[in-house]
Protein backbone atom coordinates (compact mmCIF):
# COMPACT_ATOMS: atom_id res chain seq x y z
CA UNK A 1 0.00 0.00 0.00
CA UNK A 2 1.50 3.30 -1.14
CA UNK A 3 1.73 6.22 1.29
CA UNK A 4 2.04 9.76 -0.14
CA UNK A 5 2.02 13.23 1.45
CA UNK A 6 0.66 15.95 -0.88
CA UNK A 7 0.15 18.93 1.40
CA UNK A 8 -0.65 22.15 -0.44
CA UNK A 9 -2.32 20.55 -3.46
CA UNK A 10 -5.96 21.59 -3.59
CA UNK A 11 -9.06 19.98 -5.00
CA UNK A 12 -9.68 19.00 -7.83
CA UNK A 13 -5.92 18.63 -8.49
CA UNK A 14 -5.62 16.33 -5.47
CA UNK A 15 -8.15 13.94 -7.05
CA UNK A 16 -6.31 14.00 -10.39
CA UNK A 17 -3.00 13.28 -8.66
CA UNK A 18 -4.53 10.47 -6.57
CA UNK A 19 -5.88 8.79 -9.69
CA UNK A 20 -2.48 9.00 -11.40
CA UNK A 21 -0.79 7.45 -8.35
CA UNK A 22 -3.29 4.57 -8.39
CA UNK A 23 -2.75 4.00 -12.13
CA UNK A 24 1.02 3.89 -11.61
CA UNK A 25 1.33 1.18 -9.00
CA UNK A 26 -1.06 1.74 -6.09
CA UNK A 27 -3.80 -0.63 -7.18
CA UNK A 28 -3.66 -2.37 -3.79
CA UNK A 29 -4.50 0.80 -1.87
CA UNK A 30 -3.37 4.33 -1.11
CA UNK A 31 -2.88 6.50 1.97
CA UNK A 32 -2.81 10.26 1.30
CA UNK A 33 -1.94 13.05 3.71
CA UNK A 34 -3.51 16.31 2.50
CA UNK A 35 -4.32 19.87 3.45
CA UNK A 36 -7.83 20.11 4.95
CA UNK A 37 -10.42 20.54 2.18
CA UNK A 38 -8.28 18.82 -0.43
CA UNK A 39 -10.09 15.52 0.20
CA UNK A 40 -13.11 16.79 -1.77
CA UNK A 41 -13.63 14.62 -4.84
CA UNK A 42 -11.50 11.74 -3.62
CA UNK A 43 -14.60 9.70 -2.84
CA UNK A 44 -15.32 9.54 -6.57
CA UNK A 45 -11.79 8.30 -7.27
CA UNK A 46 -12.15 5.65 -4.56
CA UNK A 47 -15.47 4.45 -5.96
CA UNK A 48 -14.07 4.33 -9.50
CA UNK A 49 -11.30 1.91 -8.49
CA UNK A 50 -13.35 -0.12 -6.02
CA UNK A 51 -11.68 1.20 -2.88
CA UNK A 52 -13.21 1.73 0.52
CA UNK A 53 -12.43 5.26 1.68
CA UNK A 54 -11.88 6.53 5.21
CA UNK A 55 -11.08 10.10 6.21
CA UNK A 56 -9.21 10.95 9.42
CA UNK A 57 -8.99 14.63 10.34
CA UNK A 58 -5.91 15.63 12.31
CA UNK A 59 -4.51 18.99 13.39
CA UNK A 60 -3.55 20.86 10.20
CA UNK A 61 -3.95 17.88 7.86
CA UNK A 62 -6.28 15.14 6.68
CA UNK A 63 -5.39 11.48 6.16
CA UNK A 64 -7.39 9.65 3.49
CA UNK A 65 -7.15 5.85 3.30
CA UNK A 66 -8.31 4.00 0.21
CA UNK A 67 -8.21 0.27 0.87
CA UNK A 68 -9.26 -2.86 -0.96
CA UNK A 69 -9.03 -5.23 1.99
CA UNK A 70 -11.41 -5.61 4.89
CA UNK A 71 -10.07 -5.23 8.41
CA UNK A 72 -8.78 -8.61 9.55
CA UNK A 73 -10.30 -10.00 12.73
CA UNK A 74 -8.31 -11.83 15.41
CA UNK A 75 -9.86 -13.23 18.59
CA UNK A 76 -7.36 -14.14 21.34
CA UNK A 77 -9.95 -15.12 23.95
CA UNK A 78 -8.71 -18.06 26.01
CA UNK A 79 -5.04 -17.52 25.21
CA UNK A 80 -2.72 -17.55 28.24
CA UNK A 81 -0.23 -14.70 28.69
CA UNK A 82 2.02 -14.06 26.79
CA UNK A 83 0.11 -15.86 24.01
CA UNK A 84 -1.98 -12.85 22.89
CA UNK A 85 0.97 -10.49 22.36
CA UNK A 86 2.98 -13.21 20.58
CA UNK A 87 0.04 -13.96 18.25
CA UNK A 88 -0.50 -10.25 17.51
CA UNK A 89 3.24 -9.70 16.95
CA UNK A 90 3.45 -12.58 14.48
CA UNK A 91 0.38 -11.29 12.64
CA UNK A 92 1.75 -7.74 12.39
CA UNK A 93 4.99 -9.11 10.91
CA UNK A 94 3.02 -10.62 8.02
CA UNK A 95 0.97 -7.47 7.29
CA UNK A 96 1.66 -4.64 4.87
CA UNK A 97 1.97 -0.99 5.96
CA UNK A 98 -1.51 0.53 6.12
CA UNK A 99 -3.35 -2.74 6.73
CA UNK A 100 -5.48 -3.02 9.85
CA UNK A 101 -6.12 -5.67 12.45
CA UNK A 102 -8.99 -5.82 14.94
CA UNK A 103 -8.04 -7.86 18.02
CA UNK A 104 -10.74 -9.03 20.43
CA UNK A 105 -10.71 -10.69 23.83
CA UNK A 106 -13.20 -11.41 26.59
CA UNK A 107 -10.59 -10.04 29.04
CA UNK A 108 -10.20 -6.25 29.05
CA UNK A 109 -6.74 -6.54 30.66
CA UNK A 110 -5.49 -8.54 27.66
CA UNK A 111 -6.48 -5.72 25.30
CA UNK A 112 -4.90 -3.15 27.64
CA UNK A 113 -1.65 -5.14 27.64
CA UNK A 114 -1.61 -5.27 23.84
CA UNK A 115 -2.38 -1.55 23.65
CA UNK A 116 0.68 -0.68 25.75
CA UNK A 117 2.94 -2.84 23.57
CA UNK A 118 1.81 -1.80 20.08
CA UNK A 119 3.86 1.45 19.72
CA UNK A 120 7.08 -0.59 19.84
CA UNK A 121 5.83 -3.23 17.40
CA UNK A 122 5.46 -1.22 14.15
CA UNK A 123 1.81 -0.68 14.91
CA UNK A 124 -0.48 2.22 15.74
CA UNK A 125 -3.56 2.07 17.95
CA UNK A 126 -6.50 3.49 16.01
CA UNK A 127 -9.27 2.70 18.45
CA UNK A 128 -10.11 0.69 21.56
CA UNK A 129 -13.49 -0.13 22.99
CA UNK A 130 -16.02 -2.78 23.90
CA UNK A 131 -18.49 -4.55 21.65
CA UNK A 132 -21.05 -6.93 23.14
CA UNK A 133 -19.14 -8.99 25.73
CA UNK A 134 -15.63 -8.45 24.32
CA UNK A 135 -13.04 -5.67 24.41
CA UNK A 136 -11.23 -4.82 21.20
CA UNK A 137 -8.30 -2.85 19.79
CA UNK A 138 -8.01 -1.69 16.18
CA UNK A 139 -4.38 -1.63 15.04
CA UNK A 140 -2.81 -0.25 11.87
CA UNK A 141 0.56 -1.54 10.61
CA UNK A 142 3.07 1.30 10.20
CA UNK A 143 6.65 1.39 8.94
CA UNK A 144 9.61 0.70 11.23
CA UNK A 145 10.81 4.28 10.72
CA UNK A 146 7.43 5.69 11.72
CA UNK A 147 7.28 3.36 14.70
CA UNK A 148 10.72 4.49 15.92
CA UNK A 149 9.94 8.19 15.55
CA UNK A 150 6.64 7.91 17.43
CA UNK A 151 7.86 5.66 20.24
CA UNK A 152 8.80 7.03 23.64
CA UNK A 153 12.37 7.13 24.90
CA UNK A 154 11.73 4.03 27.00
CA UNK A 155 10.37 2.07 24.07
CA UNK A 156 13.40 2.89 21.93
CA UNK A 157 15.42 0.60 24.18
CA UNK A 158 15.04 -2.19 21.68
CA UNK A 159 17.04 -4.86 23.53
CA UNK A 160 16.11 -6.89 26.60
CA UNK A 161 18.48 -8.63 29.01
CA UNK A 162 16.80 -11.34 31.09
CA UNK A 163 18.92 -12.38 34.10
CA UNK A 164 18.14 -15.78 35.64
CA UNK A 165 19.75 -16.65 38.99
CA UNK A 166 17.28 -19.14 40.55
CA UNK A 167 17.34 -22.19 38.31
CA UNK A 168 14.96 -25.16 38.23
CA UNK A 169 14.53 -24.92 42.00
CA UNK A 170 12.10 -22.06 41.39
CA UNK A 171 9.87 -23.29 38.57
CA UNK A 172 7.82 -20.09 38.40
CA UNK A 173 10.88 -17.90 37.79
CA UNK A 174 12.37 -20.47 35.43
CA UNK A 175 9.26 -20.36 33.26
CA UNK A 176 9.04 -16.57 33.50
CA UNK A 177 12.55 -16.32 32.03
CA UNK A 178 11.42 -17.79 28.73
CA UNK A 179 7.82 -16.57 28.73
CA UNK A 180 9.00 -12.96 29.03
CA UNK A 181 11.75 -13.60 26.49
CA UNK A 182 9.27 -14.96 23.93
CA UNK A 183 6.98 -11.98 24.51
CA UNK A 184 9.89 -9.56 23.98
CA UNK A 185 10.95 -11.37 20.79
CA UNK A 186 7.42 -11.13 19.42
CA UNK A 187 7.56 -7.37 20.02
CA UNK A 188 10.64 -7.08 17.83
CA UNK A 189 13.17 -6.82 20.66
CA UNK A 190 16.62 -8.41 20.64
CA UNK A 191 16.73 -10.74 23.64
CA UNK A 192 19.70 -12.02 25.64
CA UNK A 193 19.33 -14.41 28.57
CA UNK A 194 22.18 -14.55 31.08
CA UNK A 195 22.13 -17.41 33.58
CA UNK A 196 24.27 -17.21 36.70
CA UNK A 197 24.45 -18.75 40.19
CA UNK A 198 21.73 -21.45 40.49
CA UNK A 199 20.27 -20.22 37.23
CA UNK A 200 22.88 -22.19 35.28
CA UNK A 201 21.10 -25.41 36.30
CA UNK A 202 18.45 -24.70 33.67
CA UNK A 203 21.06 -24.89 30.92
CA UNK A 204 22.44 -28.29 31.97
CA UNK A 205 21.29 -30.70 29.28
CA UNK A 206 18.36 -32.75 30.57
CA UNK A 207 17.50 -30.67 33.64
CA UNK A 208 14.74 -28.57 32.08
CA UNK A 209 12.93 -31.73 30.95
CA UNK A 210 12.08 -32.41 34.59
CA UNK A 211 10.10 -29.16 34.99
CA UNK A 212 6.46 -28.93 33.83
CA UNK A 213 3.97 -26.10 34.41
CA UNK A 214 0.31 -27.20 34.18
CA UNK A 215 -0.52 -24.41 31.70
CA UNK A 216 2.56 -24.70 29.46
CA UNK A 217 4.80 -27.18 27.68
CA UNK A 218 7.80 -28.62 29.53
CA UNK A 219 10.47 -26.07 30.39
CA UNK A 220 12.96 -27.53 27.89
CA UNK A 221 10.42 -27.12 25.05
CA UNK A 222 9.83 -23.49 26.00
CA UNK A 223 13.58 -22.84 26.25
CA UNK A 224 14.27 -24.41 22.85
CA UNK A 225 11.47 -22.36 21.26
CA UNK A 226 13.00 -19.19 22.70
CA UNK A 227 16.47 -20.04 21.40
CA UNK A 228 15.10 -21.01 17.98
CA UNK A 229 13.26 -17.67 17.84
CA UNK A 230 16.58 -15.84 18.12
CA UNK A 231 17.37 -15.32 21.80
CA UNK A 232 21.01 -15.53 22.85
CA UNK A 233 21.63 -17.60 25.97
CA UNK A 234 24.80 -17.11 28.02
CA UNK A 235 25.80 -19.23 31.01
CA UNK A 236 28.10 -17.77 33.65
CA UNK A 237 31.42 -19.60 33.38
CA UNK A 238 32.26 -19.20 37.06
CA UNK A 239 28.86 -20.47 38.24
CA UNK A 240 29.04 -23.39 35.82
CA UNK A 241 32.55 -24.33 36.92
CA UNK A 242 31.48 -24.19 40.57
CA UNK A 243 28.86 -26.84 39.72
CA UNK A 244 31.18 -28.98 37.58
CA UNK A 245 29.58 -27.93 34.28
CA UNK A 246 31.46 -27.55 31.01
CA UNK A 247 30.34 -26.34 27.58
CA UNK A 248 29.65 -29.96 26.56
CA UNK A 249 27.13 -30.24 29.42
CA UNK A 250 24.95 -27.38 28.15
CA UNK A 251 21.87 -27.52 25.94
CA UNK A 252 22.30 -26.59 22.29
CA UNK A 253 22.22 -22.83 21.83
CA UNK A 254 23.66 -21.99 25.28
CA UNK A 255 27.21 -20.65 25.54
CA UNK A 256 29.60 -20.14 28.44
CA UNK A 257 30.51 -16.50 29.06
CA UNK A 258 32.58 -14.63 31.62
CA UNK A 259 31.97 -11.73 33.97
CA UNK A 260 33.13 -9.23 31.33
CA UNK A 261 30.26 -10.24 29.04
CA UNK A 262 27.74 -9.84 31.86
CA UNK A 263 29.05 -6.44 32.94
CA UNK A 264 29.15 -5.24 29.34
CA UNK A 265 25.52 -6.23 28.83
CA UNK A 266 24.44 -4.56 32.09
CA UNK A 267 26.31 -1.38 31.15
CA UNK A 268 24.65 -1.05 27.74
CA UNK A 269 21.90 1.61 28.06
CA UNK A 270 20.02 0.17 25.09
CA UNK A 271 19.09 -2.88 27.21
CA UNK A 272 16.06 -3.08 29.46
CA UNK A 273 17.03 -5.49 32.27
CA UNK A 274 14.63 -8.04 33.81
CA UNK A 275 15.71 -10.16 36.77
CA UNK A 276 14.36 -13.59 37.74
Amino acid sequence: MKKVKILGIKSPNSAILAENIIKNGADDGLILTLTPGSENGLDEVAAKYGFKMEVQKLEGEVVVRMTTKDVEELDVTGETCPGPIIIVGDKLDSMEVGERLNVKSSKAETIEDISVSIPGMAGKVIETGKENDKSYILIEKISKAESSSSASAAVTRDKVLVVQSNGIGNAEKAYATFIFSKAALSMGKDVTVFMLMDGVSIARDGNAKTVKHPAFDRLDVLMNETIDAGAKVYVCELSAEFRGMKQKDLVDGAKLAGAATYITLLSDPSYAVVNF
